[in-house]
């Protein structure tokens, strides 16, 4: 919230928290990699989402449509291509954000007066959301780790086994101590 509160203060417009925050949200997973590969999938799909988003926002005020159900319609139609993208880009794991982003643009914003800023700050908001949740996601507190103790626990004769003797399990403890 303190990034959107510092947008406020540029000229290209505040942008929304909520697409940032999603963004992160999505981002934030168990492992880095997984993290990495999230933050790509929702980058690509974003970019595409927008741009067929802009594409369709231009084609409406060239032609001048202002029926809402025409342009509910053309946009559910427009969605094929959206999807048929990410496939010939080797994307489909972008699909789904592709198509959220371009539906968020074109069935919210086709009547604004300027949506084309809208476009810009939706892109704009995503990247800001992925950087944050690639960041926190790799941000790590300093553990101290205790290397003077080692815990075990013996759990169906796994430490003293019928093959085995104790006194092999204790030279085994020593070892890994």
């Amino acid at each position: 919230m303190l990034v959107y509160f510092v947008r406020t203060l540029l000229p290209i417009g505040n942008g929304i928290p909520f697409y940032g925050a999603l963004a992160a949200l999505w981002c934030m997973q168990q492992y880095n990699d997984t993290t990495k590969t999230n933050a790509i999938q929702r980058s690509v799909g974003t970019l595409i989402g927008a741009g067929y988003g802009l594409l369709f926002l231009l084609l409406f005020r060239l032609i001048n449509i202002t029926v809402p159900m025409i342009v509910y319609i053309s946009a559910s139609a427009v969605i094929i291509p959206v999807i048929y993208t990410t496939v010939v880009l080797n994307k489909r794991n972008a699909s789904f954000f592709s198509c959220v982003v371009f539906l968020s643009i074109a069935l919210t914003h086709s009547f604004d007066s300027d949506p084309y800023i809208f476009v810009l700050n939706r892109v704009i908001d995503t990247f800001i959301g992925i950087i944050i949740g690639v960041a926190v996601n790799d941000f790590r507190l300093p553990i101290k780790h205790d290397t003077d103790n080692l815990y075990v626990s013996g759990i169906d004769d796994v430490l003293v086994s019928a093959g085995h003797s104790a006194a092999y399990s204790k030279v085994e403890l020593n070892r890994l101590i």
